[in-house]
This record gives C-alpha cells, structure tokens and sequence, in this order.
C-alpha cells in the first residue's frame, strides 16, 4: 500500500527502501523474481548494445529517477527510460521531464503490476513519453503505447520481431531469439542444479 502524501521528492530519497514517489504519495518497489529479472537485463542490453555502435548520443537508463511533471511531487523510477534530449539529463541528478520511451516490465507483485498498468499509464501519457511499452514475461506477450495516435495498444507475442522507430526506424527487437536466450538460461540453472544435488551438495531454492 502507498503512503498517502503529500510528500516530496527530498522526503522520498531520505528513504533507506526503494520507493518512488507520484503525485505525492509514495510506493514501495519490490524486487523482481529470477525470470523477471533475467528478461530485463536481457531487454536493456539489447537496446544498450545498439545505441552504443549506432547512437551513441541516445542514453538507456535502468531503474532512474524521472522528474516526469518536472516538479517536487513526482519521482518515478521505470524499468527501463530511453532519453534522447541531452537538457533532460543536465541537473546531473534525474531525468528532468518525459523520456522518449519508456519501459515497465509486468512482475511477480500484483500492486507493481496495477502501478504499470493503471497508474503509470496516465502519468507517461500526458507527459510527452513517445511510446511506453509494458513486458509480461509470465504470458509471454508486449503491449505497445504509442501516444501519438488515439488508438489502442498494439498488442505482440514473444514470437515476433518488433521495430522501435523512437530509437531508430532500421532497430528492431527479436522477441522469439531472446525468448529462446532467457530459456536457455533457466535449462542451464535446472541442469546445473540436478548435477549439485547428484553430487550431495544443497543448494537455495529457486523462487
């Protein structure tokens, strides 16, 4: 549950937890579980590698602060903030204004997820953010908001290649090759595992 403000962002980041703050009131952020975690970094490489052999001048951020209505009362902190205007990223602090694009992946924690889907919706649109796009890694899917049209969502599977024209019109995202990496992954973790407990040692459980 949020804590009904008003705060501001000075009282947010006198915090020892990780919160961000809209509109005043303040919002836990829970850790990702191991999946959720995997397909993020594997998200935010993807477009890191890009930007940095073909454009360099655009910055991928993870998990930064965003002056998103450029005042005290509002500090959102997105999986994933693609900013392109150089002036957003010159108090050297946060992000000061609408990144261009935004990322939210869709996680284990259902307030997290009502946040992505309900709340941080309205803000990202009305503020300037270009697209916003929402991963559900646990149905295997991706809603894209492209607020310069009054339309709905286009909705993918992670079976498809997707173009992100607000980095650059040539840049796509192969869903199925980095679905088929994160799986990969998991089946090297089991088989790992299995060989460890064959050999008598304990390992944690997975989450």
């Amino acid at each position: 549950m949020p804590q009904l403000g008003p705060y501001t962002i000075k009282d947010n980041q006198a915090r020892k937890d990780r919160t961000e703050l809209i509109d005043g009131n303040i919002y836990p952020m829970k850790l990702y579980f191991p999946l959720y975690a995997t397909w993020l970094r594997e998200f935010y490489f993807c477009i890191r590698n890009y930007l940095k052999e073909h454009q360099p001048e655009i910055r991928a951020f993870e998990f930064v602060g965003v002056q998103l209505d450029r005042d005290e009362a509002t500090l959102i902190v997105p999986d994933i903030a693609i900013v392109k205007d150089p002036e957003k990223l010159a108090n050297g602090t946060f992000v000061y204004g609408a990144p261009e694009m935004v990322v939210e992946m869709l996680a284990n924690d259902p307030a997290d997820r009502e946040r992505d889907l309900y709340l941080k919706l309205p803000k990202y649109a009305s503020s300037g953010v270009q697209q916003y796009w929402i991963l559900d890694p646990e149905h295997k899917q991706l809603a894209v908001y492209d607020f310069s049209k009054a339309q709905l969502p286009r909705i993918h599977s992670f079976d498809e290649t997707v173009a992100v024209p607000v980095i650059a019109p040539e840049f796509a995202i192969d869903f199925q090759a980095m679905s088929q990496k994160v799986d990969k992954f998991f089946e090297v973790q089991k088989l790992t595992r299995r060989l460890m407990e064959q050999k008598g040692r304990s390992l944690p459980p997975q989450q």
